[in-house]
């Protein structure tokens, strides 16, 4: 605090009176309150007298404490002059600025699913700058290095990002895979936000050569241990970004939900092919529903194809191929074929389906039969020729009963 000159407190000579008669009376109680104490020394139970003498002297000495310090902080009030600076984080250990004091609520926005466009090429997308530079330098100060509990560092900060990144990753899958379970949802979730991937962010970036770090941490190192620490400082310079900008949620959608589809790259391209495709109407009439892929796109891919080529006598079936392990989480993969039974063919491999479910690879399967568009426009013919065979009174297949 600043020294204020006498005048500075603006007081009346009866508030000064009361001043000093207050700090009189507190050090008459100190001095009755230390002389008692000594005489404690030789009582028996000496813990017990003490704090006997404490409280029957509190009643003195307390109210003349509150009293002194309500007038210097009333005065301190009433006379400070202009807005108060913010305080810089600064290696002594100040005060500085609570982040929270004054916390803005960022404006909602919009995200739309990922698409196969929204993968970056080779270099990703700019970092977003941090425009309060409070709130940056913050983000980048390891706690170990500063001195005050109170001191702004990435600690408060990477909680609050943390909380940003992980509901920003939840809508994007959510938006981006609708027949997804919530597990694998989790699972996908997991990939994007733990502390590997956001170290490496952060590594790719730079940020670490810009952080405050102990001597111990080495900017460039990748291990495990070290790969958490510049996690944290992600997720904290995240929260910077959004704090320091009424537009600044938006921005960091937009850039996570760019680099964060190079990490799921395979899983949005297949997103995108397995979903149902309207054909055009056939050429000098509508669409009967069995013309093209997807002629109803609310039904599951294996129902869509039943509709294409399916018929009475014919069975479709899905079996698994193979089983192997998926890199990214390690889990099982499945690859699952559909096959076409009737009219003369029999275990017509009709596509290939691979997923970390049986479900969800033999859908994929469903989708690669009804793309091979060839294929679908024989099998269609062969079950009109039956129709007309079987109106006929005709028997030309051995599965025909």
């Amino acid at each position: 605090m600043s020294k204020r000159s006498y005048d500075d407190f603006n007081l009346d000579e009866a508030s000064v009176s009361q001043l000093l008669e207050h700090a009189n009376d507190l050090l008459r109680a100190v001095k009755a309150l230390k002389q008692e104490l000594k005489a404690c020394r030789d009582a028996p139970k000496q813990i017990d007298e003490a704090l006997s003498v404490v409280a029957r002297h509190k009643e003195k000495i307390l109210p003349a404490v509150q009293f002194l310090g309500q007038t210097e902080a009333n005065t301190a009030d009433q006379h400070e002059s202009g807005p108060r600076k913010i305080q810089k984080l600064d290696s002594a250990g100040e005060s500085p600025r609570d982040a929270s004091a004054a916390l803005r609520v960022p404006q909602p926005v919009s995200l739309t699913p990922w698409t196969p466009q929204d993968i970056p090429g080779s270099t990703l997308p700019a970092l977003p700058p941090a425009l309060d530079p409070d709130l940056e330098q913050a983000a980048l100060t390891h706690p170990g290095l500063t001195t005050h509990k109170a001191s702004m560092n990435y600690d408060r900060l990477e909680w609050l990002g943390d909380a940003y990144i992980y509901l920003v990753a939840t809508a994007l899958i959510y938006q981006t895979f609708p027949d997804l379970p919530a597990g694998r949802s989790t699972q996908l979730r997991e990939r994007l936000v733990k502390n590997d991937t956001l170290g490496r962010y952060a590594l790719q970036y730079g940020i670490p050569e810009r952080s405050r770090l102990p001597l111990d941490v080495d900017p460039q190192a990748r291990n495990k241990a070290k790969l958490k620490v510049y996690g944290d400082i992600f997720e904290s310079y995240v929260a910077a970004v959004i704090l320091g900008d009424p537009e600044g949620l938006s921005r960091v959608t937009q850039w996570l939900k760019s680099i964060w589809s190079t990490a799921l790259a395979d899983e949005i391209r297949r997103e995108t092919n397995a979903r149902p495709r309207l054909s055009p109407p056939a050429p000098g009439g509508s669409d009967d529903g069995r013309q093209g892929v997807g002629a109803n796109p609310k039904l599951n891919p294996k129902v869509q194809l039943v509709q294409l080529i399916g018929a009475k006598h014919v069975q479709l079936s899905y079996r698994e191929i193979a089983q192997s392990k998926e890199k990214h989480s390690g889990l099982p993969w499945y690859t699952i074929g559909a096959y076409y039974d009737g009219f003369g063919e029999k275990d017509l491999q009709l596509g290939i389906g691979s997923a970390l479910s049986k479900r969800e690879a033999g859908a994929a399967a469903a989708v690669k039969a009804m793309e091979n568009k060839k294929l679908v426009k024989r099998l269609q013919a062969l079950r009109e020729e039956a129709a007309k065979a079987k109106k006929a009174g005709e028997q030309p297949y051995d599965n025909w009963s």
